[in-house]
């Protein structure tokens, strides 16, 4: 019953109606070693998906569809498609070593930029949902840069502020772990009041500079979280606080907590560093995994801000979802040669303004 209330935009305000949390108006292949500099990866093995209902890989270049568990992190890679008359969203159900304990939804990016989100059940049975047109689902969804935590061990509870509340008994409950350097969270919550500050992340936790990192909220739609060297950390969307307030994802959320051990990426065509307070853009190969880090901004037109040194390039096409200004909605394509390219949902105005690569991740 739940998987099917997922299915509708107003799915997460029918979650909140029927199990009392308020209305919306008040997851094998060897991985390469990573080049110089980066951290030796283990021996991951990824497990194949079994699509059904229609669904497939992506068919023009796109890795296998799979997932891995990482040191308790799920990652996924990949893309899929299915036709545009097929109206299952449910693309495949995750092996049960892969599965939450209970109802995760996490971000991806869709057909044009568009974005969406996976609502993964604890039974492991994953819908696409589309934050807009069910077509841009059905063209293409990617899984790549996709994770989540496995559970809420090791987790530290997150201190919500009197304005904010725990979403309700079917998600985990919003908390905060740290894992090689990354500081990743958890959990679905939502506002009682128009209020941004969620919480305050303790000390030890805090960035040294802003971050802005995408996450899911209502169904299918995008936001961001807005992350100070204070520890303060609101919540915005693009479509406005009833977004925000119809369910606020953590989960798949991640920052990194300094700059020890990353790469600073070389920027060309006009691309600048740390518009509005943020770091400069950097990677690192840690446990097979490609992290960015900070943010860049352009008054130019071109839109390849950098090349991926040879190390940490994929072996396929990869398209992760990013966040832009104000929240908006973007992505990065990165091709095997190393080339990347922002494209913004909307207006690449919004790229121009702020394109952030705090929390972004890829499977080479």
């Amino acid at each position: 019953m739940i998987a099917s209330l997922t299915r509708s935009p107003a799915s997460r305000l029918w979650r909140s109606l029927l199990f009392g949390v308020g209305a919306v108006l008040a997851g094998a292949v060897a991985l390469p070693l990573p080049a110089s500099g980066a951290v030796a990866a283990p021996n991951v093995a990824y497990t194949k998906l079994t699509l059904l209902n229609g669904w497939g890989t992506y068919p023009f270049d796109a890795a296998t569809p799979a997932v891995a568990d990482i040191s308790g992190i799920v990652h996924f890679k990949g893309a899929i498609s299915t036709s545009s008359s097929n109206t299952n969203n449910v693309a495949f159900v995750l092996p049960p070593a892969f599965r939450p304990s209970k109802y995760v939804n996490v971000p991806v990016d869709m057909c044009d930029a568009t974005g969406g989100e996976l609502n993964i059940a604890p039974t492991g049975v994953t819908e696409v949902i589309s934050g807009g047109a069910s077509s841009n689902a059905t063209c293409f969804t990617s899984l790549d840069g996709v994770s989540f935590a496995l559970s809420a061990k090791s987790f530290t509870a997150l201190k919500l502020q009197p304005a904010w509340t725990q979403f309700g008994s079917l998600f985990r409950k919003a908390a905060v772990h740290t894992l090689g350097g990354m500081v990743h969270f958890e959990g679905e919550i939502q506002p009682t009041s128009n209020k941004a500050i969620a919480f305050i992340l303790p000390a030890a936790l805090r960035p040294s500079k802003n971050v802005n990192v995408l996450i899911n909220v209502c169904t299918g739609s995008i936001g961001r979280l807005h992350i100070t060297p204070k520890g303060a950390v609101s919540v915005r969307s693009e479509e406005g606080f009833w977004a925000v307030k119809c369910g606020t994802s953590l989960d798949g959320a991640t920052f990194a907590l300094s700059p020890k051990s990353f790469t600073a990426l070389k920027l060309k065509n006009g691309w600048l560093n740390a518009p509005s307070g943020t770091a400069d853009a950097a990677l690192l190969s840690i446990s097979g995994v490609v992290r960015f880090r900070g943010a860049i901004s352009t008054s130019g037109s071109n839109s390849e801000p950098f090349i991926l040194p040879s190390g940490f390039r994929p072996k396929h096409d990869v398209y992760v979802p990013v966040d832009l200004c104000n929240g908006g909605n973007g992505r990065l394509f990165i091709q095997p040669s190393g080339i990347v390219e922002v494209e913004a949902q909307s207006s690449f105005a919004d790229a121009q303004c702020l394109t952030s690569l705090d929390g972004v991740s890829f499977v080479p």
